[in-house]
């Protein structure tokens, strides 16, 4: 286009723009609408986290006041409505709290499924699991316990754990093995272990029932 005069100029310019002209502007209109619906979805997940949190603040009082009813309703919305928040597996954890310390074992079973099924991280989906896997202990329902515990990494929750396998092996008769797992239990907890009065009594018990078979 050097050795064009103007008009020829203007005309080449007016046919690239027929030719690219809409190309161009829908691809500014995406941008554009891409833009915006990022900065909507933001503002909405952050508005979403806000309501969670003031909801979870009263499922904590809730909790606090001893009132289920109104704990179950505040836990209930926030699963329901809030299930992309942190705050919907949080609130599956303090009602499946409240049911253990009710004796609610079965709902307490039904709400650890959830929260373990929808934790976003390493750390809740662990918690979930042991959790869930001492209430099915508590069921009686072992094989479905050990399973879970026995099924990923425990990082973090070894001594939980080993600890849990112990009590099902103790259970089951398995005093060897459950005492393996209780030294496994002690050696993850470190320091710690002195915090676990229970956990030296249960190695004491196992260890009395592997030297003296009478005291099966």
């Amino acid at each position: 286009m050097e050795y064009l005069t103007d008009d020829e100029r203007v005309e080449e310019l007016k046919k690239w723009w027929k030719e690219n002209g809409k190309s161009i502007l829908l691809g500014v209109a995406l941008g554009l609408a891409i833009l915006y619906g990022w900065r909507w979805w933001v503002d909405y997940k952050n508005n979403q986290s806000i309501q969670a949190s003031v909801l979870f603040m009263q499922a904590e009082q809730s909790l606090r006041e001893k009132k289920p009813e109104e704990l179950k309703a505040v836990t209930d919305r926030i699963m329901k409505d809030f299930d992309g928040t942190p705050y919907a597996v949080d609130s599956a954890l303090l009602i499946a709290k409240e049911n253990i310390e009710n004796g609610k074992l079965d709902e307490a079973k039904t709400h650890l499924q959830w929260a373990y099924d929808h934790a976003k991280t390493a750390d809740m989906k662990q918690l979930s699991r042991i959790r869930l896997a001492r209430v099915l202990h508590s069921l009686g329902e072992d094989d479905a316990a050990m399973k879970l515990i026995s099924a990923a990494d425990a990082g973090s929750f070894l001594a939980a754990f080993e600890e849990l396998k112990g009590d099902i092996y103790h259970k089951q008769g398995k005093d060897d093995l459950a005492r393996e797992a209780y030294l496994k239990a002690k050696a993850a907890s470190g320091d710690a272990v002195q915090g676990n009065p229970t956990l030296l009594l249960k190695l004491d018990d196992v260890a009395v029932a592997e030297s003296d078979p009478g005291a099966k």
